[in-house]
């Protein structure tokens, strides 16, 4: 019997908490929001999250403002929401 198959049903259903929405990794989005996606820094990591649901989406620089564009027209991936608010990732530990 390999590995794959030793693995329960219930193991493949349950995902794993992604690093960044864990409360003690180190890069923590904070500070004011961002509202003129215009002046987003090109190397710097940001943060979109759901007003409603707290769903956070993270990319960098210029990229964001195209996901966050895609997402007030599509609404949030878990509740439809179309409210978001962006934020800078602090990467200084």
């Amino acid at each position: 019997m390999t590995r794959k198959n030793q693995i329960s049903e219930k193991q493949l259903k349950e995902k794993p908490t992604p690093a960044y929405l864990r409360e003690d990794y180190p890069y923590q989005a904070g500070g004011d929001a961002i509202e003129n996606l215009d002046l987003l820094e090109p190397g710097a990591a940001y943060e979109i999250q759901c007003g409603k649901c707290q769903t956070s989406i993270r990319s960098q620089g210029k990229n964001i403002k195209r996901r966050y564009e895609r997402l007030c027209v599509s609404g949030c991936i878990c509740c439809g929401n179309k409210v978001f608010v962006v934020k800078r990732v602090d990467m200084k530990m």
